[in-house]
């Protein structure tokens, strides 16, 4: 950190042990920025530390990304002392600190005392505390139940969270079923907390997985959006399939998503790792809901208040299930109209129809680019001078049918596209009945 030592400011409550040397030298590569902030904080006469997710990273050697902090020193406090903080949820006591020309934003938290949750999804009201043991004592699990003062290279670990971390366990701080029940985003989160990317899948404790079961009505006291929200992160990470299996398991996946029953194992075979890759594993769970009744999944994702760009992702490529192209033509009509999704529609086929898929693989990687680009080589004032048609809807479809047939037959000069209007019965035929640009 630098050598400008930590000033000290208060101790904690509660007894800690010596940073390990793993942590000692993950200090070293924090922010000064940081230090500018606890130093301020601390001249003031507060406390403050490092906590949750921050000190259980670091536990398991990943970077630094986000560096939150606890204080006891109230809101109003915290603004007065940094000017350029940004008020992020005053009534809860949360102000996000910037300093200096750092970049790097600081949420710093007061500390808080045990409350009551009457609802199952907010506290009845919030009172800020001066005890770090308090505060930890009313957060979910144990692995997010630590604080780490740096100025006395200082981790305090009131509930064994570094012993969980060691043994891959997700245990609740206290009783598990009053941890659930007074938020029942934890629910949502104990899902998402199992999955550790390349450390595995941990397992919950038998309490854990007892109350999990037990308080999975909770989760109807959760808004749609904050479900989605951890719903998402589950969907994009990497042991996605035996999370689902677990969350199917305990009967919350059925509570979120009814009627979506496919495979979750094939989940877990999925070859995928773009922005879709979330839509690619809904479309697979979706795999049981016919593409005629695309409404029952609009519906469901609605209820989540997943936003309109995700619900069209999604849409798009459970509409493409089961349909892949064969020949040149459908090839080249494939690639056009299907896009940036042409990776994600792929992966999901792979994986439920791997022969077929990898032949369509290899076929479109040896497809020649379209000669014309992805753009109709006529316009609408060259086709009507040709046609004599007035600007409208024959105008329209008249032009969108010459282009597939130059998307096609790799079409590249406008003559060519001009001439098929002496072989194609559009003068006495209806429009709504021509050929589209489009896949399937």
């Amino acid at each position: 950190m630098g050598e400008v030592a930590w000033i000290e400011g208060q101790q904690a409550d509660l007894v800690g042990s010596p940073l390990p040397k793993a942590l000692l030298e993950w200090k070293n590569t924090l922010p000064a920025s940081l230090r500018e902030v606890c130093n301020r904080i601390a001249s003031d006469g507060g406390g403050v530390w490092l906590v949750g997710g921050t000190v259980r990273d670091a536990l398991l050697g990943k970077k630094w990304t986000d560096l939150d902090l606890a204080t006891t020193l109230e809101p109003q406090e915290v603004l007065e002392i940094f000017p350029r903080a940004i008020d992020t949820g005053f009534q809860f006591g949360t102000i996000t600190v910037r300093v200096s020309d750092s970049d790097i934003h600081y949420e710093t938290t007061t500390l808080r005392t045990e409350s009551t949750y009457g609802d199952g999804r907010r506290p009845d009201n919030v009172d800020f505390g001066t005890s770090l043991m308090e505060d930890l004592s009313r957060r979910d699990f144990t692995i997010n139940s630590m604080a780490i003062d740096l100025a006395r290279n200082v981790i305090y670990d009131p509930y064994s969270g570094q012993k969980h971390l060691q043994l891959a366990i997700l245990s609740a701080v206290g009783v598990a079923s009053e941890r659930l029940r007074e938020d029942g985003l934890r629910l949502m989160r104990a899902y998402r907390f199992m999955d550790q990317g390349h450390n595995g899948v941990w397992q919950p404790d038998t309490e854990l997985n007892q109350a999990l079961i037990e308080c999975s009505d909770m989760i109807d006291n959760v808004s749609p959006e904050r479900i989605w929200s951890e719903l998402k992160r589950i969907l994009s990470n990497p042991n996605c399939g035996e999370i689902l299996r677990k969350m199917r398991s305990d009967g919350m996946l059925s509570k979120i998503l009814p009627g979506w029953d496919g495979d979750a194992d094939l989940v877990s075979k999925l070859d995928y790792s773009g922005d879709e890759l979330f839509a690619c594993r809904l479309v697979i769970l979706a795999t049981s809901i016919p593409s005629e009744r695309w409404r029952v999944i609009e519906h469901d994702l609605q209820a989540l208040r997943v936003s309109n760009n995700e619900k069209k992702v999604v849409a798009r490529l459970h509409r493409l299930l089961g349909h892949l192209p064969s020949g040149e033509q459908e090839l080249r009509m494939y690639r056009h109209s299907v896009g940036e999704l042409v990776d994600a529609h792929l992966s999901i086929e792979r994986t439920l129809n791997p022969d077929e898929t990898t032949f369509v693989v290899s076929e479109l990687e040896n497809l020649p680019a379209l000669l014309a680009g992805n753009s109709p080589l006529i316009d609408g004032h060259k086709l009507a001078l040709e046609t004599g048609l007035q600007p409208g809807i024959r105008l329209g479809r008249l032009k969108e049918w010459l282009f597939r047939i130059q998307i096609e037959d790799n079409l590249s000069e406008i003559e060519t596209v001009i001439a098929l209007l002496d072989s194609l019965e559009w003068k006495n035929t209806e429009p709504e009945n021509w050929p589209r640009v489009g896949w399937p």
